[in-house]
């Protein structure tokens, strides 16, 4: 076979490009003159100017110690450039032009259409705006406007990403296909994320038309995580779809087919794992993304000794579920003491089985309790009411490990006529989580029964898109009388009542993925194993300022999500050295040379200086 390059985890930012706004073909279709933007036009702050930095390979040589750096094979041998931070004021103002323009736009799914347009013609633009105005662009090229793009997707006007496998055209030869299509223009690969699109967010089966998420995934990887753009790639395996409506829209691009047997199935996605690791090396790090229930969790147990892998449904979620749990700790009158407190889940599939499992290991690892004791801090609602030992209704495997003896007060109750305001009242949990995807399900009773169990309960509505949200911020802040923790999957506004303004934090999984994925590949892990992501999680926590705790807020802000990746990517990195996986020693490598390192159009590299 032809070796590729060798590989790295990112690539400094190639020269970034001096094309006129008025000759991006995008920007063309901008009339409006430019003015400066205000506070009003967008609620971010655009990254301070940076001060001059060699890149890792010392230009000037004054490392005397002639010690390898981690950083060496992100150069070649004339990569001796002057990283510059600050781009041109008129670049600047041409960014925000494009911008503003994409912003007056008349709906959400205009705007997302308008920035991949954008991708298409202008690369650096797109990634010089995301990065400079994250809090606003984050929302639009994913949740919750993805979700839109994915019920749209056969209709929308943009070029199309990505690469489409399905096993009736490619099943056993996956790998020259591959070649064909991706060998010229992308030949070196450092992350691929990959759905079967059978569970869309919290929209379904969408077939071929979830292409939006893989995309929107390695987006972030790019404009939070710094890895560079040209080294990822989204795909699809196209399956079939389940849902009529899906396969029968005249526009539809994927195979006009059911979804293929259970063997067919693992003998694709098989052969598929083993072709990106032919093609890209074992150190390509792969994100399984939006698989259904029976699968997810399965394919995990299956590659990810074997395959550096990682689900972020699973993990990513559990991650910064967690996360903003440990941060919520920090909150006055919430209790400080993790092992102190007890979680009721709305929703029993693989995010909300992710979430406990990791506070169970983090009860493990760091209260020295043991794991079963653990798993007792947590209680599962499914579909058919709530699980625990003895109940008729069948439990998967993952669900049998939270099937606790019902307390004796239930022992002798028709649990399952309890609805969850009865099941809060008799379990009386600290923490509510909502991972159900069922609308409303948080309602003005679950509040009062929160409240009257606890001086300031956690609530979060993790489920998204928005339409899906267990209940609103402004909801729950008014229902508790602001007596609560909240977060929520999707973004919502600030909340007031009386004099007192309250944050609602969003927990998005780009605080965990793009830094771990970057940590993962800088550290040349081996596989990501538990403790790597319950240190992402813990260090997540960390970051959250004095000043957002003191809103409500249990996530830092999004603006600051490159500084945070790095951050991320540091602790993981370390923590793949403690267990043992890591290639590479980072011991040396701090924060800053990470920071420094990740791709940033919009800071200038001068060649040749």
């Amino acid at each position: 076979m032809n070796h590729p390059a060798p590989r790295h985890a990112f690539c400094l930012p190639a020269p970034v490009s001096t094309t006129s706004c008025s000759q991006s073909a995008f920007v063309k279709t901008l009339l409006t003159p430019p003015s400066p933007l205000t506070s009003t036009d967008l609620t971010t702050s655009v990254p301070s100017t940076r001060r001059c930095k060699l890149t890792a390979k010392q230009a000037t040589n004054t490392d005397t110690s002639n010690k390898p750096s981690p950083f060496d094979n992100l150069n070649t041998d004339t990569d001796a450039d002057i990283m510059l931070s600050p781009s041109s004021p008129q670049q600047k103002e041409a960014d925000d032009l494009v911008l503003r323009e994409v912003l007056a736009l008349e709906t959400n799914l205009a705007r997302y259409t308008a920035l991949m347009q954008l991708l298409s013609t202008d690369r650096s633009r797109f990634f010089r705006i995301a990065q400079s105005n994250l809090s606003v662009v984050l929302p639009i090229i994913y949740t919750p406007v993805v979700g839109e793009a994915c019920q749209n997707f056969a209709q929308l006007d943009i070029p199309k990403r990505g690469t489409w496998l399905n096993p009736w055209e490619h099943q056993g030869k996956i790998l020259s296909t591959l070649k064909a299509q991706l060998s010229a223009n992308t030949p070196n690969v450092d992350v691929v994320v990959v759905s079967d699109c059978q569970r869309i967010l919290g929209l379904g089966d969408l077939g071929a038309n979830g292409m939006p998420i893989p995309v929107g995934k390695l987006l972030l990887y790019s404009a939070a995580g710094g890895i560079d753009p040209a080294r990822t790639l989204p795909v699809v395996l196209d399956v079939g779809c389940d849902v009529d409506s899906v396969r029968d829209d005249p526009d539809y691009k994927g195979v006009r087919k059911p979804r293929v047997d259970p063997d067919t199935y693992d003998a694709f996605v098989d052969e598929f794992m083993r072709a990106i690791a032919e093609m890209y090396g074992k150190q390509c790090f792969v994100q399984f993304e939006d698989f259904g229930n029976a699968n997810a969790a399965r394919l995990l147990t299956k590659y990810r000794e074997n395959f550096l892998s990682f689900n972020d449904d699973i993990q990513g979620t559990a991650a910064v579920g967690l996360a903003g749990i440990l941060a919520a700790l920090n909150i006055p009158d919430v209790e400080g003491d993790l092992s102190k407190h007890s979680f009721l889940f709305l929703g029993a599939g693989s995010a909300g089985i992710g979430i406990a499992d990791l506070i169970a290991q983090m009860l493990v690892s760091q209260y020295g309790m043991q794991l079963e004791e653990a798993r007792r801090k947590c209680w599962f609602i499914d579909s058919k009411g709530l699980v625990y030992r003895g109940r008729n209704a069948r439990l998967t495997k993952e669900k049998e490990a939270y099937a606790h003896e019902l307390p004796a007060e239930l022992q002798n109750s028709n649990v399952s006529d309890m609805d969850l305001t009865a099941t809060i009242n008799a379990l009386k949990p600290s923490g509510l989580i909502g991972v159900s995807t069922q609308k409303g399900s948080f309602n003005e009773q679950v509040f009062a029964a929160m409240t009257k169990h606890n001086a300031k309960p956690i609530v979060f509505a993790l489920s998204n898109p928005t339409s899906k949200a267990e209940c609103t911020a402004e909801q729950a802040y008014n229902y508790s009388n602001g007596n609560i923790v909240f977060a929520s999957g999707s973004p919502f506004d600030p909340v007031t009542l009386g004099d007192k303004t309250f944050i609602p934090g969003q927990g998005n999984n780009c605080y965990i993925f793009p830094g771990l994925g970057l940590g993962v590949s800088l550290a040349a892990a081996t596989v990501v194993d538990d403790a790597m992501v319950l240190a992402a999680a813990r260090k997540l926590a960390s970051l959250v300022a004095r000043d957002r705790l003191n809103s409500g807020c249990v996530y830092p802000k999004i603006d600051d999500l490159l500084s945070i990746s790095a951050h991320v990517a540091k602790a993981v990195w370390e923590e793949a050295e403690r267990s043992g996986v890591a290639g590479k020693s980072g011991i040396d490598v701090t924060v800053d040379d990470i920071r420094d390192a990740m791709y940033e159009p919009g800071r200038v590299r001068l060649s040749g200086y």
